[in-house]
This record gives C-alpha cells, structure tokens and sequence, in this order.
C-alpha cells in the first residue's frame, strides 16, 4: 500500500491486478486495473510513490503481466502511472524481467517489493524464478560466472528506468548485471530502509530452513543463495545446493562484490515477509526506531531492538548467535500474534503502523494505548508575541514561544492568554494528563492553567504555578472522568495564562512556553 494523503492510500490486490484507493477505512474505488498472471507467487505485487508525487503525481506499480486475467505469463514489469482524480493512468514503462525460454520462468520467487530509496533511486527485490540452478548455472545464483539470469537480487534504477553509473556492476558487459545493487537472493517479500542510517534492510525466504533478515552497508553484497543461507558458519545443507556445505570462498565474485552473512536468521523458517522501522513519534520509547518485521507461516509480529550504531540488533542469551533455533528462541522478539499472512508493514502520514493482511483480506492500523499529542493550534489574547510558533510548543528543546503583556502597573490588568487545541485519538479516555513547560522573565508572575470541559462548554480551572526564571514543569492529571474534556470528534483544548501577582514596573515582563502536550491513555 501507498499513502497518497492522510487516511487515504492505495492498495494492491494481488489476485485481480486492481489498485484499490481507501479513504478513512473504506474502499472508495478501483485506481487501476491490471491484467495479470496470478498463478502460486505472481501477480500485483509492489507499489510506491516519486519522491515529488505531490506535485507529479507518480506511482510505480510492479505486477507480472499477462494479455489477459489469469493469462500466460509475459513478463515482471515495473510501470510509471500518474494519480489525479482518484484514478491511475499509465505514463511509462520503466522495467522488464520477462520470460527467457532458456531458464525457469517461476511461478515462484517473483519478489515485486519497490520502494525509492534516500539518493531518490528506485530499488526493486527479485526473487530468482526458480533460474540458475547448477544444471544451468547463472551469476545471480552463484552457480556460474559467464550468463545472467536477470533476477534474484536488488535492482537499482534511476526513477526514469535508465541505469544510474554509479551502480556497482555498472561497467559489466551484461546490462542484466548492471542494475544490480545485491545479488544472490532466493526470494523476498520485504525491503525497507532504515531512516536514520540510509542503510537498506531486507528479509529473505529459505528453502526448508534458515530464513535471514540482511543488511546492505554498501552496494555490491552477494547474499550467497542458492549456495549459502543462513551463517556461512551453520554450513546449511539442502537440495537446491546439492547438500553441499559450500562456504563464501565458493561464490561467483563480481568486481567489488562481497559476501555478508545475515543478521539474523531463523532455522526453522517462518516465511518472513515486510520490514519496518518504527520511526514515528507515536511510537512509545522501547519501539521507537526499532525494527518490525512481519511472517506467513505464524501470522506474528516480530520486534527487534537495534544496537547503539544501528548495524545490527542487539541480542543477547540464546540469540547471541544471531540464529534462533527453535520455537522458544523464535518467540523471545514475538510481538503480537493472529494477524494471518502479513504482506506489508506501513507508518501513516498519523504517525500509526498499518498491517495489510493477505490471509484476513483486512488493512489493521496499530495505535498505542497511551500517546502523547503535540498542539496543532494556538491562539493568543491579551499580550504580544515577541517570536515562537506552533513549533516551539511540540517538543522540549529550549526555542520557546515568548510573549509580553504590554505596560502593567497594576494587578488588575488583563493577563496574557494563550489556547493551544489538538486531537486525541480516543473519545472517552481513561486517563488524561496535560503538561506545560515555561518560565517568566520575572518573579511574581502566576501561571493558571483551565481545560476544555466539553460537557459545561466552558474552561475548568485546574491548577496555578507560581514561574520563576528556568524552565518550570506543571502538570495537572485527570484520572476521574477524563472524558469531560474530549469533545466527540476528538478535540481538546487547554488555556494557560500569565498574570503578574504584583505590579511589575519598567520594561514589560516576558512569558516563555516551551512545551505543552497532552498525554491521553485509552
């Protein structure tokens, strides 16, 4: 899926070649659709979005093609379409991993996930059809060193479909080659980019045994299929291989290629599917950044900490090997469990995860119970803004909003008022905590700090901090009938005013805000 709006994105059906657009949960129309061959592992397969889409309106689509629904097999393409008025049309084709009447030709290992990475390439995982077994040898499969299969690894295109020169294979004579940014993959359905690193993550399927999840730190890495899988050290043997325990010394070595064992790699294999990296400020702070990974054959999630540089996962105890080797280590990153065949992991532009589900035919969205709202709205009464925005209030990071009420000679005069409003996302929470952060430049200046009370339609006085010159933190909880102050829709407001408690003459004190948010409990 691929969000084209808040609450709003598009879809692939695999089955049926149809692009779906969803609006605020429910399927508004057909986008495109496309005649496809969705025979074992074939079909409507990948989608994203140009980096410009908001003004191009770009989407790259990858399916296998066929002249009908249901028809022969013609060809793996990846197609440039443009979005406007809630449909798809076609505006260029872009890349073709057809039919080779002299290699396998799947229905399996078709990969299909696309993405546009941060140099704003277009990264597309092949699968390996079934090609360069030893009894016809390829480069890809490492099972020879002369003919390409064209497949079984991560391509890497310009977003125009030519092939970017800094590639690392770009000067092999074989264009197939060419694209290549890794090679040596049996199959994958899942590919991210971690976006705090730049670095490419992707899973890999196994044949009876050791599923991976493998890094890309520089272009060029050889994966090892059809053979290696799993650690290099493990020796796996299996038939595509000839039960041979070959090690990386074995590999067809492509000029500035290397082989890299997986970071992680499951013996018994659970079919693992998309990868995600929890970058969302929704988040809570033990998932935060932290990678998600979806399966096919235990319909579970699974959650693994990254370590301090982001190079690999932090593991310990019986994971320490980075293998887990029965269903007890398995299950020691577990979770969540029950959501089926997972086929893609995706943070929204609300900052939640959604989890598209093959098996239950259903997109699910993943909120945490308890979540922290920033404002997205402030007004200010009865003082001057001397500089700040609504930025200043979303995070504790010392740039303030700051304010002046003008000439005060008196106690009596209006105080400075400042109404922030935002937006939870439960209507009767069970817990509500507001909390503000701010100083005054001046002694004997109150604070008071009133709710929305939707019930009354009128602000309900909850507490008053005398401020002094640093930063003062107050906080007012709400345990007992929360909901009050959450109207219908969602919508919460707080007001918070400054008033000097003694006349404060010369130069006009100044109020400074530098955090206020609401933390709602469900």
């Amino acid at each position: 899926m691929a969000f084209v709006a808040p609450g709003a994105f598009l879809i692939c059906e695999k089955e049926t070649g149809r692009v779906k657009r969803v609006v605020n949960g429910v399927v508004e129309g057909i986008a495109l659709d496309l005649a496809v061959s969705s025979t074992a592992e074939r079909g409507l397969l990948g989608i994203c979005l140009h980096p410009n889409f908001a003004t191009n309106g770009f989407v790259y689509v990858y399916y296998s093609r066929a002249p009908s629904d249901g028809g022969s097999w013609v060809d793996n393409r990846i197609d440039r379409f443009r979005y406007q008025d809630g449909i798809l049309s076609l505006n260029a084709g872009i890349a073709s991993f057809p039919v080779d009447p002299n290699q396998a030709n799947g229905p399996i290992h078709n990969g299909g996930i696309i993405m546009i990475g941060p140099d704003d390439k277009l990264y597309a995982i092949t699968g390996d059809l079934n090609r360069g077994r030893f009894s016809n040898p390829r480069i890809e499969q490492n099972s020879g060193t002369e003919l390409a299969s064209g497949v079984g690894g991560i391509h890497r295109f310009n977003l125009d479909g030519t092939i970017p020169p800094d590639n690392p294979f770009f000067s092999h004579p074989d264009p197939k080659i060419r694209t290549m940014w890794a090679y040596g993959v049996r199959n994958s359905f899942g590919m991210t980019v971690d976006p705090l690193t730049g670095r490419i993550w992707f899973t890999e399927n196994g044949p009876n045994n050791y599923d991976e999840v493998n890094v890309v730190p520089e272009p060029g890495m050889n994966s090892g299929w059809l053979k290696i899988i799993g650690p290099d050290s493990r020796n796996a043997e299996y038939s595509e291989n000839g039960f041979d325990p070959y090690d990386a010394d074995d590999l067809t070595e492509l000029p500035t290629s290397y082989y890299r064992d997986p970071e992680f790699s499951w013996l018994s294999t659970i079919g693992p599917t998309s990868i995600l990296f929890l970058a969302s400020a929704k988040m809570g702070e033990e998932e935060r950044n932290q990678c998600l990974i979806g399966d096919t054959n235990n319909g579970a999630l699974y959650l693994f900490e990254m370590d301090p540089r982001r190079e690999h996962f932090d593991l310990d105890g019986p994971l320490l090997d980075r293998v887990a080797d029965n269903s007890g280590e398995r299950g020691l990153n577990v979770y969540g469990s029950g959501w089926g065949i997972v086929t893609d992991l995706e943070i929204g532009p609300d900052g939640y995860v959604y989890v598209s589900s093959l098996s239950s035919g259903k997109v699910f969205r993943i909120r945490p119970k308890v979540e922290t709202i920033a404002p997205t709205n402030f007004s200010m009464f009865r003082g001057s803004l001397v500089s700040g925005g609504l930025a200043d209030l979303a995070v504790s990071d010392d740039s303030r909003l700051v304010m002046r009420p003008g000439s005060v000679f008196s106690t009596s005069e209006a105080p400075i008022q400042v109404i922030v409003e935002g937006s939870s996302p439960f209507a009767n929470p069970s817990h509500l905590r507001f909390q503000v952060e701010s100083q005054a430049s001046s002694g004997d200046v109150a604070q008071t700090i009133s709710l929305f009370n939707d019930d009354t339609q009128s602000y309900e006085l909850l507490g008053t901090v005398e401020l002094m010159g640093q930063d003062t933190v107050a906080t007012i909880d709400v345990t007992s009938d929360a909901g009050r102050f959450v109207a219908p829709n969602g919508a919460i407001k707080a007001r918070v005013n400054f008033k000097a408690t003694v006349p404060v003459f010369g130069f006009p004190w100044l109020a400074r805000v530098d955090l206020t948010a609401w933390t709602i409990t469900r």
